[in-house]
């Protein structure tokens, strides 16, 4: 099983089940967390304009899932309990 695998698996657990609002906090802090150093080490390595695209992007991809993970805390997963 590669990594890719495992990642799926993982996601498809913690999305069958009703996210609670500690696990949507502990998402989004750690998101930020992982944006603000992610950014700070390209900064340091990369210089400037590189850091602010990777913060970009990642801020992007990491708003579209912690947004997803609270719709689907609201509504559960039915279509992964096949």
């Amino acid at each position: 099983m590669g990594v890719l695998d495992r990642l799926e698996d993982e996601f498809v657990d913690v999305s069958m089940s009703r996210a609670t609002v500690r696990e949507l906090f502990e998402l989004a802090f750690g998101s930020v967390l992982f944006v603000l150093l992610a950014g700070g080490l390209a900064y340091y390595l990369l210089g400037r304009t590189v850091a602010l695209a990777v913060v970009a992007v990642l801020a992007v991809v990491f708003t579209i899932t912690v947004a997803s993970q609270a719709y689907w805390a609201l509504t559960g997963r039915a279509d992964y309990e096949d």
